[in-house]
């Protein structure tokens, strides 16, 4: 096998072995521990989207990791606009706490980590209380969003194997 250089965007330049599909044609830099998909030379490009080509959990992860982007953001900007309308502000001020803690957990949303699931499962309650809190205190606008977020939170349950990998009962 065939040696190859890598930068990394960290600023490491190494040398290592030609990466292979079975490895995704990923390598990983000895100084910041990144994992780098590197297309190597006489590797035809068919080959090598085939084989870096998401998987069916993968892209169910991905998914809700955008829908979860998606609703921080919508929660952040209704509650700055509650905030701003003083009638609303104590429940603008729930609901940027609730988009600040969404967009920080993002991250974590990845195929394989069962942690996903019980975050979902557990956030019933929660779903409730911000239903209640936004139609009472702060309008109609919060209820229509707290729908959003219980479909997704059904989206993860129906998928939890995407997460746990067994097969389980929903919620």
């Amino acid at each position: 096998m065939a040696s190859i250089n890598v930068n990394c965007p960290c600023g490491n330049q190494f040398v290592t072995e030609e990466p292979t599909a079975d490895s995704g044609f990923i390598v990983e830099c000895p100084t910041c521990g990144a994992r780098l998909r590197i297309k190597p030379p006489g590797i035809p490009r068919k080959q090598f989207k085939k084989a870096t080509a998401p998987s069916a959990t993968d892209r169910v992860a991905g998914r809700i990791k955008k829908y979860e982007m998606v609703s921080g953001i919508l929660w952040l900007i209704i509650g700055t606009v509650q905030l701003v309308l003083v009638w609303a502000a104590a429940a603008g001020v729930w609901n940027i706490i609730n988009a600040i803690m969404r967009l920080h957990s993002v991250k974590n949303i990845y195929a394989g980590n069962p942690a996903v699931v019980s975050w979902y499962d557990q956030r019933r309650n929660w779903l409730i209380a911000f239903a209640i809190v936004n139609l009472v205190l702060g309008g109609v606008i919060g209820v229509f969003l707290v729908a959003f977020d219980w479909w997704m939170r059904d989206y993860v349950l129906r998928n939890r194997t995407v997460f746990e990998g067994v097969l389980s009962q929903s919620a």
